[in-house]
């Protein structure tokens, strides 16, 4: 079948072929004859003149991109805009992600994406954290109109099953991050102040993140959480004398945050997550949570006999009760202590 000229044509191809229909356009002259180019083969006619009709429309969307050609102009710009540790986990991440490298971008479905990921022996964080790798890269090709609509938000990870043991900080490990405050690499020096902060402050990492320096009194040591996601969470904290150098020998005045990016900007919690268990690793200090910093803080407060209203404030909490239950762990030091009072 022909269309009028310049529009491109369709044509059967004979023998027995599930993809029997070629659209093809005429994409220049050589010596004075048409050369063409195939957009693709398809099982029917309607199905190609769709395709043909698409590719009139927008032919960077046919340009045949491969998604591992997409990926790496994604990669390009993006690997300049974060920190080297960023891009190693991210890196981890993007070789899973190989079995799609020479497969058009516009061609790769959610159905097959969707099975890949039901196929993955992985956690749930894991998959969590490769399919915003993937939305990253989808939504580069997306702006640059290599795919028409961007589908990774429609993948599902199935059920967060896993349970989360809440650990505290020991004293050895709290050792081990102060013993390193004064690294010659420049990663763990910040990792470790940062952590130290959360262990002494008990602040949630998303007060720790949006702590501006304005909000940071080092006449008076007091933080004030202006930011928090209960009423109860906006207070004032207190810091102790055993941290208060951290916050002097790290504050920039000239940033808006107290601890901010490369780019003088907001940390992305992503970032620190990842910064976070790096640090964990290069320490040889057991696997934790960010949560576990919170945790750490109340229970080092409940093992100096902290009264309980100083608690709750302090935590940011209305109820004694629920802070006792969830946050608070004795330690099998001030466990040992406990037992030793029996006769």
């Amino acid at each position: 079948m022909k269309n009028e000229n310049g529009s491109g044509s369709i044509y059967k191809q004979k023998g027995k072929r599930r993809k029997c229909w070629v659209a093809r356009v005429t994409v220049g002259f050589v010596d004075g004859k048409q050369k063409r180019k195939i957009i693709g083969t398809y099982e029917t006619r309607k199905e190609a003149q769709a395709e043909l009709l698409g590719y009139l429309n927008n032919p960077t969307l046919y340009s045949g991109k491969t998604f591992k050609d997409v990926k790496d102009l994604w990669y390009s710009s993006y690997s300049k805009t974060v920190s080297n540790v960023t891009l190693k986990n991210v890196n981890n991440q993007l070789k899973k992600l190989e079995v799609f490298d020479d497969v058009k971008i516009k061609e790769l479905k959610l159905y097959t994406l969707q099975k890949f990921f039901d196929d993955l022996e992985s956690a749930y964080r894991s998959k969590f954290v490769l399919r915003s790798a993937l939305n990253m890269i989808f939504e580069f090709a997306l702006k640059n109109e290599f795919i028409e609509t961007n589908r990774i938000k429609f993948i599902e990870l199935g059920k967060n099953e896993k349970i989360v043991e809440r650990k505290i900080f020991t004293t050895d490990e709290i050792k081990i991050l102060f013993d390193n405050l004064d690294s010659e690499n420049r990663f763990i020096k910040k990792m470790t102040y940062a952590t130290l902060i959360l262990i002494y402050t008990g602040l949630r990492i998303s007060e720790f993140m949006n702590l501006k320096t304005k909000d940071i009194d080092l006449e008076k040591n007091v933080l004030s959480i202006v930011e928090s996601k209960t009423t109860a969470g906006v207070r004032k904290v207190p810091i102790s004398q055993k941290i208060i150098h951290l916050f002097r020998e790290n504050i920039d005045y000239t940033k808006e945050y107290f601890l901010f990016n490369k780019q003088g900007g907001h940390y992305n919690y992503a970032n620190f997550f990842q910064q976070f268990k790096t640090m964990l690793d290069l320490l040889n200090i057991e696997e934790h949570t960010i949560h576990d910093t919170r945790h750490t803080f109340a229970t080092l407060l409940n093992n100096a006999n902290a009264n309980s209203t100083s608690i709750i404030k302090l935590i940011g909490h209305t109820d004694f009760k629920m802070t006792e239950e969830v946050y608070t762990h004795k330690d099998i030091e001030e466990l040992r202590k406990a037992v030793n009072l029996l006769n």
